[in-house]
């Protein structure tokens, strides 16, 4: 039975951490370490200066911490510090919200702990979902949600999710992989395919509005593709309605510079 570290970036009261906790505990022994407050779009940002404090949980399990800290800072104490040895696969999410597309999993929280995870040596994944807007506005400003189609997309993802990993388990990450991240249309069913894509290569603009004297984030939802971005994406196919898979290396970063360049 493996044991799995799962962590997140919306917090130790994120509503998909008890559903999620209860399917992965079916494949394995889960251990939690999450932020004690939400950490969206702090991408890989660990704590340099300052001190961490690890808090145990026991509503969420017996091997339950969160942590003042950032979802990369859980990862690390959660490997290398708050228990007996390593797990061997760390898990991040579910988010409310997806991370599909290169402008948004290099900002995301969720992808930073499962690419945290993948730097200290363990086969990782990151799992999020689209959240519509009438049920995200109320989460991201009074920590609601609620009604019908909340509970769907929590039941159905939680269910695949597990679903997921447990063919990850078996057979492992994709050749070359460092990490896996997977993006949910949604409410999902037994039936809806998941499509192995690559990350759509897209841009966005401001990323702020200006109250007063001063600036909050708002991202508007409008981004622009590169031109020649490889088609089917993760992006495309989550607005399809399916789930999309995408495996990541670090070195797929690079470019090839070729002899002679001196720019």
């Amino acid at each position: 039975m493996p044991t799995f570290l799962l962590t997140n970036d919306d917090g130790a009261d994120s509503p998909f951490l008890l559903p999620v906790i209860a399917r992965l505990s079916a494949l394995g022994r889960v251990r939690v370490v999450v932020p004690d407050a939400e950490q969206s779009w702090k991408a890989k940002a660990m704590t340099r200066y300052g001190r961490l404090k690890a808090t145990r949980r026991p509503e969420l399990g017996d091997e339950a911490f969160s942590v003042n800290g950032t979802p990369s800072d859980c990862v690390n104490l959660g490997v290398f510090q708050l228990f007996d040895g390593p797990p061997d696969w760390v898990l991040s999410g579910v988010n409310l919200g997806f991370n599909a597309g290169a402008s948004f999993v290099i900002n995301s929280g969720t992808v930073g702990g499962a690419l945290e995870g993948a730097l200290c040596g363990l086969p990782a994944a990151a799992f999020s979902t689209y959240v519509p807007p009438e049920l995200f506005q109320p989460w991201a400003t009074e920590r609601r949600f609620e009604g019908a189609e909340a509970e769907a997309i929590l039941a159905s993802t939680s269910e695949r999710t597990a679903d997921l990993v447990e063919r990850l388990v078996r057979r492992g990450l994709p050749a070359g992989a460092m990490l896996v991240n997977v993006n949910f249309p949604g409410a999902v069913t037994p039936q809806t395919p998941v499509r192995w894509v690559p990350l759509q290569d897209n841009r966005y603009g401001s990323l702020f509005v200006r109250e007063g004297d001063s600036f909050v984030h708002r991202f508007n939802g409008q981004v622009r593709l590169v031109p020649g971005s490889a088609s089917p994406s993760d992006r495309e196919v989550v607005q399809a309605g399916e789930i999309a898979a995408t495996a990541l290396n670090l070195a797929g970063l690079t470019v090839h510079v070729p002899e002679g360049y001196d720019g």
